[in-house]
């Protein structure tokens, strides 16, 4: 084999290795996403930056919940049915894992920020889980977080000024210790769903 051959097939061999090893490093850097019943296919790109008001007074953002899982729901704190059913099963899916719960944040962040100020929202998470975390802000910003996880929402003011309906899409966002999104769960998801899916990856 000349010299001019044995280096086109070295070189060739060079590119292949380097194609592979790109491949294999896109891969494992790629957030980690789970199966499960109740969960559906969560899509890249869910989840992003924020800057919002705590149930507590404080400006948080996604900083405040690094190292840690976090279970986020969009809803309001009129919300006659649907989001007590969801906050209820993310706590008492939390509540499953024992030792393991504190590894876990129950988010809630409010679509109808008029309504749910932080006074409000204390009352209001306080009463599904003791480290559910109530975050509100201004319509600009719910209306950009909500978009970055492709939340739907529209306040009804037009039927009642004051005892305004809210539609809202009701699904749960497991969000990674890197806030990256893990899954996303059903409205139809159970307590067990949550609880296994989490046991996953925790």
């Amino acid at each position: 084999m000349s010299k001019v051959v044995l280096g086109l097939a070295m070189a060739i061999a060079l590119m292949a290795f380097g194609t592979t090893a790109w491949i294999l490093t896109e891969r494992l850097t790629e957030p980690k996403t789970i199966a499960g019943e109740g969960i559906v296919v969560a899509p890249k790109g869910i989840g992003g930056p924020f800057k919002l008001m705590s149930h507590g007074g404080k400006q948080l953002t996604e900083a405040a919940f690094a190292g840690k899982h976090a279970l986020v729901y969009f809803g309001y704190s009129f919300c006659p049915d649907v989001c007590p059913t969801g906050l209820q099963t993310i706590a008492a899916g939390i509540d499953k894992l024992g030792e393991d719960a504190k590894k876990v944040v129950p988010v809630f962040i409010s679509v109808d920020p008029d309504r749910d100020t932080p006074n409000q929202l204390a009352q209001y998470v306080d009463l599904f889980h003791p480290s559910m975390v109530g975050l509100t802000g201004s319509a600009a910003e719910i209306k950009q977080v909500a978009k970055e996880f492709r939340v739907y929402y529209a306040l009804h003011k037009d039927k009642d000024p004051d005892n305004y309906p809210v539609d809202h899409s009701a699904f749960t966002y497991l969000m990674g210790p890197d806030w990256k999104i893990v899954a996303v769960f059903r409205h139809d998801a159970t307590p067990d769903n949550i609880a296994n899916a989490l046991k996953q990856v925790l």
